[in-house]
């Protein structure tokens, strides 16, 4: 009777976890002894890494000479071009009045790539080129609806009447972001994420429907699903690149951790810009993140600078050291859209395990999203998803119903674990240089 009683209790025990905690027994269900477990990157990389590039101070020149090297094999002014899946942001608008030049023509604010002449709507200026360079994927964010630094700080610019011109004119362009940077001083009350009542993040009206400058609704109702919202962190890597934000409107977004600033005897390092590469990718950064396990989200400014080239060699250093890394199977490198996804459906996918006979088959059912709902995946959505497995080549994977074709599916031999396992394969390495066809500069 008392035995009965314990396995009872056991459970209901067991029942209620699985209900308050389903991440617990996220993809664990299987008709085997046999595991099947996720592994956390995409195969054969123990760690992921991005860098989210806002797009001050870049003009379109600017924008072609930095990607040219970080994403093509071409021949650059900085020597042969890396090949990596580095993306970037965007501006709608310019509206700043603070007075420094952006590059080596000492040229001010107007000289930089924004789709908008100024704040009118109506008068396209790089609209065409960004366009161009958002299909191409060498842009993948944006930095807020544009540049409303200025100097008097209490003034507000970016209305919800512009917020809503810039999102109708991206439907219509075909650009989507999924990724919002907050950019600049408090005049850009477009900002949210990170309010409150005191202190610096207090100017934030974003997500306050009682602001003329409201427009989280709009921008969430339009598909950003991921935010920075101003905090920068002095970790070069996380265990997870996201959280959940809760914002005043009532509607909630997933933040990210983005590093930015070195802690040293002296004191705080801002690490924010092009001459600073070099003390983020340190040997010591990229092997910690690679011993942890983990995901690194880099901030920075690639056309911040005003120098003949935007890299000095100890920073074109620095990002080779990262390319050798990447071939060698050890950090991923990916856009940042491609990153947050992945780790989003890393740790959120449901799958289940069955075994038929001889074969295994992994059948993936859904992305339980604790903040967007339970939904279906798309093909694109599980690229890198890598199973251990007892034996690749008697494992078969489904998207629902549907069995992934053997071009799809890639077969790994035992990793550092000593455990085999299958993959869907990453994104193909595209090493194009989109500049060649990009609209006349």
């Amino acid at each position: 009777m008392r035995k009965n009683y314990r396995n009872r209790l056991s459970f209901l025990l067991l029942c209620l976890i699985a209900l308050c905690f389903p991440a617990f027994y996220a993809g664990k269900a299987t008709t085997s002894s046999e595991p099947v477990q996720l592994r956390k990157f995409p195969y054969p990389y123990r760690a992921m890494l991005s860098f989210t590039s806002d797009i001050d101070g870049t003009t379109p020149e600017e924008f072609v000479q930095y990607h040219r090297f970080l994403n093509t094999r071409e021949q650059t002014p900085m020597g042969t071009g890396l090949g990596l899946d580095i993306s970037d942001s965007f501006w709608m608008y310019m509206a700043t009045n603070t007075a420094s030049y952006v590059d080596n023509q000492k040229r001010p604010a107007n000289a930089i790539m924004t789709y908008f002449h100024g704040i009118d709507p109506t008068r396209p200026k790089d609209a065409d080129r960004i366009k161009h360079y958002w299909q191409a994927g060498w842009i993948d964010s944006m930095h807020s609806y544009g540049d409303f630094s200025r100097q008097n700080e209490q003034e507000g610019l970016c209305t919800r009447r512009l917020a809503r011109a810039a999102w109708q004119e991206m439907q219509q362009a075909g650009i989507q972001p999924e990724i919002w940077i907050n950019h600049g001083n408090r005049a850009n009350k477009q900002n949210f994420g990170s309010y409150r009542r005191f202190g610096f993040t207090s100017y934030q009206d974003g997500d306050n429907p009682r602001s003329p400058f409201y427009h989280t609704d709009i921008a969430v109702q339009n598909g950003v699903r991921f935010v920075w919202n101003s905090y920068s962190d002095f970790s070069f890597g996380t265990d997870t690149a996201i959280f959940p934000l809760h914002l005043r409107d009532g509607s909630r977004v997933w933040g990210f951790h983005r590093y930015g600033f070195n802690r040293t005897t002296k004191g705080t390092q801002w690490t924010w810009g092009p001459g600073a590469i070099h003390l983020q990718l340190t040997p010591e950064h990229l092997n910690e993140i690679i011993k942890r396990g983990q995901y690194s989200v880099v901030a920075q400014h690639f056309g911040g600078g005003v120098e003949d080239v935007p890299f000095s060699e100890p920073n074109c250093k620095a990002l080779r050291l990262l390319a050798t890394y990447y071939y060698n199977g050890d950090i991923l490198v990916a856009r940042t859209s491609r990153l947050l996804r992945y780790n989003l459906v890393q740790q959120y996918i449901r799958y289940t395990t069955i075994h038929k006979e001889d074969r295994t088959q992994i059948q993936i059912k859904a992305l339980a999203d604790p903040l967007f709902g339970y939904r279906d995946v798309r093909p694109d959505e599980i690229r890198g998803l890598t199973f251990y497995v007892k034996n690749p080549s008697q494992t078969d994977i489904f998207l629902g119903k549907r069995k992934l074709a053997s071009s799809d599916i890639q077969l790994n031999p035992p990793d550092q674990t000593g455990r085999a396992s299958i993959s869907i394969k990453w994104f193909a390495p595209d090493v194009f240089d989109y500049s060649a066809t990009a609209p006349h500069l």
